[in-house]
């Protein structure tokens, strides 16, 4: 009795040894940590294993109703580190029960029969389950209804077909999800149903298919009371902009409504109505239309408003047209006026005589006049009067340098252009263009357009 104490005591400490006689350091990551009933497919996991004893190979096994797959032993070697995939099949046993969460011990056994005991969780559910299918209240007003899919599990879904129906709406599509993944889906209501149905909870069914395999999950969508005015307004066109007002009761009282529109002095001249204000009011620079009815339930408003810019917007570009004439005959410095006319020639080619007209309106100096030559053309090296400073026959640009020229003073600038390509038709030349110096500031001036008609003889 005295070596009792003794012998527990070396018990306990052989005990202690054999335990600790296997040491590895696990840890373990969920690939898709459920088992959904339809599929059938294993639960995944990674486990990362560090053996920190001596070699020695393992085996992974469980005695709570979870299938381990592989089954055959693995080796690792002393401070080694390897990932090793499993598979989690439960029994029949454990199917039934469609525990949303299952938690369960698995041991690793070495080759002297040594175990390390560990725990996993991983759940056990139906398909229906695996998704959450939450649609958002619907507004008598809504067009389109907002559905979050929720992926419940840490599970891949590659291919998901959703049917969705309810009162308000039929709806399918084919979607993936990601592990604990949300998409949302925009639905379009049927209004002509949303008319027919009172406010107040309805029953949505979600048929989900992943596979072939089938199964349903419910949730509700609320219908939320109204009592207002829906109100439209669209906006169109350009010379002759439309614009449209549409103001409906969609609740189920009579109710008053009024439509207000302001126009400005100038455009309320040119403004037409479908239907005649109940009153008018000129308040500032503001032309004020006001419509005001009551609307029994359903009932509309349309009021249509249109403003005629066309003919207004002739006369400001008739006016404005006027207006620069006016300036550019009282106030240009210099005047260039291009002239062209047919030449005949011994060889019967297409010639023309280009003819510029310099003249001050007020004392100017270092002018600098450029013109270019059209295309298709070649230039006669042959001038009047007054020669160009420059030939530019790569560029066909012409430039002629005049130190200065007093009021009412005129130069004539004159050179011939010809093709031996006939010209039918109207055969247009670019505008010259003259720089030059007045009062110490640079200016630029254009000429007019010039053309020449040639009629093909009969």
């Amino acid at each position: 009795m005295k070596n009792l104490p003794f012998l527990i005591l070396f018990a306990i400490l052989i005990n202690i040894a054999s335990i600790q006689a296997i040491n590895l350091d696990i840890t373990s990551k969920p690939i898709s940590n459920s088992f959904i009933i339809e599929l059938n497919e294993p639960a995944i996991f990674d486990l990362t294993i560090r053996n920190l004893e001596k070699d020695e190979s393992f085996e992974i096994y469980s005695l709570v109703g979870i299938d381990i797959t592989p089954k055959e032993p693995f080796e690792i070697k002393s401070g080694e580190t390897r990932t090793i995939r499993i598979k989690l099949m439960p029994q029949e046993s454990l199917k039934v029960k469609r525990e949303s969460s299952f938690t369960f011990e698995y041991k690793i056994k070495n080759s002297k029969n040594e175990i390390q005991k560990e725990t996993l969780s991983i759940n056990i559910v139906n398909l229906g389950s695996s998704l959450s299918i939450i649609p958002e209240s619907i507004h008598p007003n809504s067009e389109k209804i907002l559905i979050t899919v929720k992926n419940n599990l840490f599970f891949n879904f590659k291919k998901i077909d959703i049917k969705i129906t309810s009162a308000f709406f039929e709806y399918e599509q084919a979607i993936s999800l990601k592990p604990k993944e949300k998409k949302e889906l925009i639905v379009q209501i049927d209004k002509e149903k949303l008319k027919k149905l009172n406010a107040g909870n309805y029953l949505v069914n979600s048929q989900i298919t992943v596979k072939g395999k089938t199964d349903s999950t419910e949730s509700q969508i609320k219908f939320l009371e109204k009592e207002g005015i829906e109100t439209s307004e669209s906006e169109e066109g350009f010379l002759i902009q439309r614009t449209e007002i549409i103001k409906k009761n969609t609740g189920n009282i009579r109710k008053k409504i009024k439509i207000t529109v302001s126009k400005n002095i100038l455009s309320y001249l040119f403004t037409t109505t479908n239907i005649p204000p109940t009153t008018t009011k000129t308040k500032d620079s503001l032309r004020v239309y006001t419509w005001e009815k009551e609307l029994i339930p359903n009932e509309e408003l349309k009021i249509i408003i249109k403003t005629n810019w066309f003919f207004p917007i002739i006369l400001i570009i008739i006016i404005i047209f006027a207006i620069r004439l006016i300036r550019r005959s009282l106030y240009t410095d210099l005047e260039l006026l291009k002239k062209v006319s047919f030449i005949k020639t011994k060889g019967g080619q297409f010639a023309l005589r280009i003819t510029i007209k310099v003249k001050a309106k007020r004392f100017v100096e270092r002018i600098n006049i450029i013109d270019k030559l059209p295309p298709l053309v070649e230039l006669y090296q042959k001038f009047g009067l007054i020669e160009p400073n420059k030939i530019d026959l790569d560029n066909k640009r012409l430039e002629w340098n005049l130190p200065s020229l007093n009021k009412d003073e005129s130069r004539i600038l004159t050179y011939i252009i010809y093709s031996k390509i006939g010209v039918v038709g109207r055969f247009e030349l670019p505008e010259a263009k003259a720089i030059y110096e007045k009062e110490g500031k640079i200016k630029e001036v254009s000429s007019n357009r010039s053309f020449y008609i040639n009629e093909p003889e009969e």
